[in-house]
């Protein structure tokens, strides 16, 4: 009996969003907060600017002090792309935290009283 091993191909499609982003908000109030992140990575700059809300989303979600919201999504260049940014407002700031982590390793952290953002480049 002959055995050949099994060989997988790369399916050229699955190339493509190599790398894992998460994207975390935390605030210290319970508050509902309007969060902003970039889901699906356009293929230009000229793309997002024409339509922005193809590639941005935008929700507005329930937060329990101290427990994250996270969402991720894959990016195949997260330096260019990766964003996520939280905001609301209380009489007493809640204190945001975000983090964005590429391939499980957090590479930009921020905090903020009403607001903050994360980002790999400026924006």
């Amino acid at each position: 009996m002959t055995v050949s091993p099994v060989v997988a191909h790369a399916d050229p499609a699955a190339e493509r969003g190599s790398h894992m982003v998460t994207y975390t908000v935390v605030a210290q109030s319970e508050l509902n907060a309007q969060i902003y992140y970039l889901a699906t990575e356009p293929p230009s700059r000229a793309d997002f600017d024409a339509d922005s809300s193809r590639y941005l989303t935008n929700v507005k979600v329930p937060l329990q002090p101290g427990v994250p919201w996270v969402f991720q999504t894959t990016l195949d260049d997260p330096t260019q792309w990766a964003l996520v940014s939280a905001s609301g407002a209380l009489r007493v700031p809640p204190n945001f935290h975000c983090e964005i982590a590429v391939d499980s390793v957090v590479v930009v952290q921020s905090d903020g009283g009403s607001g903050t953002q994360c980002a790999l480049r400026a924006w």
